[in-house]
């Protein structure tokens, strides 16, 4: 295999990236949030149902533009692959995702009855996320070269114009596919910019493809891309029920107290994300003791980030969210927690897929997530249909409580053998 220039060092600590991953992470948490305040606004709720489905829909793509490669190539220490290969995979994958995009929102028209501005809505947002997934790849080699801070300022740059643009076609027309086609565009050519302007000062030559090398590399990461793909499919399973089922206006208030549930795990993520070279060099040298205590650590912050989230969205959680929308959603606080928990839940079930992937065993992964797919594709349509919204957040809840459980036994039985 092609042998890459990452150098097996330890990672230094770098508190500007730190800062500015925590920056990236909380743009990453707002740009649904602004997006759906601004065009409840003006343009009401049933668009604002349609940008929401929009973002389910686009995260379940990028999961297949970035094919969970990125934690692998960070971690890659050896220098197994180069950088080229990691890029030519991406391209690889991203025109897999268009492909995917396609063909799902042609099911939409013919099987749901998608119309014409619905459907563009839709493919703006997956554009966006598509280009985000090419970004993703570099941001990956900056974090290896010690520099996360560098794609998470050219994250910020991108999301900021992205957003600008949008806001500012859809208050001057109220039209959202004109202003979501304008925002993926404006995307786009932002990203090619910076990474124009960027890329050439890590020094990193870009070599030709080779396309078993690329497939080797896919094989590697496809267990982290069906994990992927399947917790995107399982989060948003009662997204995808609504939109058969009921309203754009439910679709929307169910997007809207949602949108807290995600907050657990990015803030998790912009904690662990700096930690995990140094996570992954404490496995490869056989600390396992540094590295179970800083699993357990981490462990044990997400749980006060859980707390902390469920005593503030207990007593502010409906009046802030009617606020920021516009809308009264004093009858879905209780839903609104039941989610938020299971949120936490699924952020321990995230980290400890990441864990376990640092450990290599990204296949044992793939097993929990298959299990709870099944299952969400054979009763979220049920639930969704009869028990409307509190039984799509119960059921939610259920499903990430197994994971996780599923996750922490798998982990324990890889700790012991590696230990052994």
């Amino acid at each position: 295999m092609n042998h890459g220039k990452t150098e097996n060092r330890p990672a230094k600590k770098n508190g500007n990236g730190y800062i500015w991953n925590a920056m990236a992470g909380v743009m990453n948490a707002a740009e649904a949030v602004i997006l759906s305040m601004v065009v409840t606004r003006t343009n009401g709720l049933a668009d604002a149902g349609i940008l929401s489905i929009a973002f389910a829909v686009g995260n379940l793509m990028m999961a297949v533009g970035k094919f969970g490669v990125r934690n692998y190539q960070v971690t890659d220490l050896k220098g197994t692959f180069s950088f080229s290969d990691y890029f030519y995979a991406r391209i690889a994958t991203v025109v897999l995702m268009a492909v995917f995009s396609m063909a799902y929102l042609w099911y939409c028209v013919q099987e749901k009855g998608y119309y014409v501005s619905k459907t563009a809505v839709i493919s703006a947002i997956c554009l966006i996320y598509a280009t985000e997934s090419i970004e993703d790849v570099f941001w990956g080699l900056y974090q290896q070269k010690q520099a996360l801070d560098t794609g998470a300022k050219l994250f910020i740059i991108r999301w900021a114009a992205i957003l600008a643009v949008f806001i500012l076609v859809l208050v001057k027309n109220q039209n959202l596919c004109l202003a979501s086609v304008c925002g993926a565009i404006t995307g786009a050519v932002v990203c090619l910019f910076c990474q124009v302007c960027v890329f050439h000062r890590f020094s990193e030559k870009m070599g030709r493809m080779q396309p078993m090398v690329v497939y080797q590399l896919l094989k590697q990461c496809f267990p982290l891309f069906a994990v992927s793909f399947l917790s995107f499919y399982v989060i948003n399973a009662p997204k995808y029920a609504i939109d058969r089922y009921l309203s754009e206006e439910v679709q929307a208030c169910y997007g809207f107290i949602a949108m807290p549930v995600f907050v657990i795990g990015l803030l998790n993520s912009f904690i662990y994300q700096p930690t995990l070279v140094q996570l992954a060099l404490e496995w490869k040298e056989g600390r396992s003791g540094s590295f179970r205590k800083r699993t357990q650590r981490q462990c044990l912050i997400l749980a006060g980030l859980t707390l902390i989230c469920l005593t503030g969205a207990f007593f502010f959680g409906v009046p802030v969210l009617s606020l920021l929308y516009g809308t009264d959603l004093g009858d879905y606080k209780i839903q609104m927690l039941i989610l938020l928990f299971g949120g936490g839940i699924y952020a321990l079930a995230g980290y400890l897929c990441v864990v376990l992937t640092i450990m290599r065993k990204q296949r044992m992964i793939m097993y929990g997530y298959a299990a709870v797919a099944v299952i969400a594709a054979g009763f979220s349509n049920l639930v969704v249909r009869r028990y409307a919204v509190t039984g799509a957040c119960v059921f939610y809840f259920m499903q990430m409580t197994g994971l996780a459980v599923c996750y922490f036994l798998m982990y324990q039985k890889s700790l012991k053998e590696g230990m052994s």
